[in-house]
This record gives C-alpha cells, sequence and structure tokens, in this order.
C-alpha cells in the first residue's frame, strides 16, 4: 500500500534549510467489501455440501470359519434338503421323490444338472422392510459319495436316484475337487468393521428342473400357522473381520437348522438344513 503527500513549499520560511514533516504509525483503513470472508465461510462451506462422498464399492471374499476363539476355516458347507412326499416330509429326500430318475443322474441330464438351489441373503428378517443383498445359485452335481464304492472312477457307475440324497455340497477350492460357487460370500468392504458384525439373514428355495417348480424352504421340519411361519424362514449369516481376513459364519444360536462338523476339535463341514415350508 503506498500513500503520497503532495508538500506546498510556500509555507516554509524564506531562508529555511530544513523541515520535519509527522507521518502517524497507526493508519487506519476501511474495509471496502467482504469478499474474503464470503469465499472463506460460503462458497467454500457450499461447495463441499455438494461434493458426493467418495464411497468404495470394493467387495470382499469371506471365508466360512468356525470360531471358538480363533477363527477356523472350514472346508465344506452341506445344505441339506427335505421335501414333502405323499403330503409327509421325507428326511432325508432322494432324487427319486422329486421325479428323477436314474437315467437323468447317470448321464447327467438337464433335468439334473439345470436344478439349483436359491439362497437370498437379506438385511432384515423383516420381509416388510428387508432389502435384497445378494443372491447365490447351488447347482445338482454328484459327489464321490453319490458313486457306487464311494469314489468317482472312470469303472464306478452313480447310485440309483432313489439312493442319493438331495444335498448340496460347497468346497475350498484350494484344498478339496468339488463344487465351489457358493462356498465363499462376498459383500462391500465398508460394511463390515472390526468387531462390529454384520448380519445377513437368508432365504432359500430349490428349482426343479425336471417338472419346472420351485419349492420354498424354511429353517424347521415342523407345520407352524401363517402368522408364525414368517419368523421360521431365515437362517442368520454373521460376516466380521479382524486384521487379516474376512470371515462368516453361520448362526447356531438364531435357528436349530446349523451343526458344525468337528474332528479332533478341527472343523470339517457346516451342516444346513432346509425344509420345504409346511403351514396350516
Amino acid at each position: 500500500m503506498f500513500v503520497s503527500y503532495k508538500i506546498n513549499s510556500s509555507i516554509f520560511s524564506s531562508g529555511t534549510t530544513a523541515s520535519t514533516i509527522n507521518i502517524p504509525v497507526k493508519i487506519d483503513f476501511q474495509t471496502v467489501d467482504n469478499g474474503e470472508l464470503i469465499d472463506r465461510v460460503f462458497v467454500d462451506t457450499e461447495t463441499t455440501k455438494v461434493i458426493n462422498p467418495i464411497l468404495d464399492y470394493e467387495k470382499v471374499r469371506f471365508l466360512p470359519v468356525y470360531n471358538n476363539g480363533t477363527p477356523k476355516q472350514v472346508d465344506n458347507v452341506t445344505y441339506n434338503l427335505s421335501f414333502l412326499v405323499n403330503g409327509v416330509l421325507k428326511n432325508p429326500t432322494y432324487y427319486s421323490d422329486i421325479s428323477l430318475d436314474d437315467s437323468d443322474i447317470k448321464y447327467e441330464r438337464n433335468y439334473f444338472t439345470e436344478g439349483y438351489l436359491y439362497l437370498g441373503f437379506y438385511d432384515s428378517d423383516n420381509s416388510l422392510t428387508q432389502n435384497l443383498v445378494s443372491e447365490i445359485e447351488i447347482y445338482n452335481v454328484l459327489t464321490d459319495a453319490d458313486f457306487v464304492g464311494g469314489v468317482h472312477v472312470g469303472v464306478n457307475q452313480p447310485k440309483p436316484a432313489s439312493q442319493i440324497p438331495i444335498k448340496l455340497v460347497v468346497s475350498n477350492p484350494l484344498t478339496v475337487n468339488g463344487v465351489y460357487e457358493g462356498y465363499h460370500l462376498y459383500d462391500y468392504k465398508d460394511d463390515v468393521s472390526n468387531n462390529v458384525p454384520k448380519y445377513l439373514y437368508m432365504k432359500a428355495s430349490f428349482f426343479n428342473a425336471k417338472d419346472g417348480k420351485t419349492t420354498n424352504l424354511m429353517n424347521s421340519p415342523n407345520i407352524y400357522s401363517i402368522d408364525t411361519l414368517v419368523n421360521k424362514l431365515y437362517t442368520r449369516y454373521k460376516l466380521y473381520r479382524d486384521l487379516t481376513s474376512f470371515y462368516y459364519e453361520i448362526d447356531t444360536t438364531y435357528s436349530s437348522n446349523v451343526t458344525y462338523e468337528l474332528v479332533n476339535n478341527i472343523p470339517t463341514n457346516i451342516i444346513v438344513n432346509l425344509y420345504q415350508i409346511q403351514a396350516l
């Protein structure tokens, strides 16, 4: 900031060789506008409001575990299905009970291979407010246990359809030779915090490619009235993380259809029993 002064020489006496001009140290100024204040308080604040927050849409893979203090990965998850046969719930139910014959199994026709178990995962067990989070389809496939001799080799034939129970087994792709789709769950990384679990509620149904029918399933073999049936439709999955990985457990306290198989305290299998809905 520059200040200019105009000096009139006539004010000095004749013969004066020196004089003094006093300039004050404090110079008052007048604010012309509030531009900087407006930019800092209003413009910057409102600009921040209209910028969408950064969201991380990366999904991560959750491993099935048994947790008795330390998570231990389970190599297999087995879904056993029971259906009504002649009006009575049959456990176990065999493929012959849902119209599949020996040739469908032996030649692995589409009647067999295109049938699948559907798992829908919701953020709540309240059907009025829930949102679908993810879904999995697990297709029929023969396992070693479904072959004569208990192993699938070139000379062994599949057992008759009346001896093969309807169960879908999904396995760890790193250690087991089997079906892998449905073994892992996938969810958004930022939705699960350390030591704060997230719960998903699974509702299942089975599509029979032989007759084109879809059968809804529940977590109990009992018969319920319509008003209480809604509480038996779901199986709860617990998703959580630690500093090293992401895990899920299938809850044994929410419903009684889940068990863990342990061999020498080592988890080998999670069994989920699902039953055709029976209602009064």
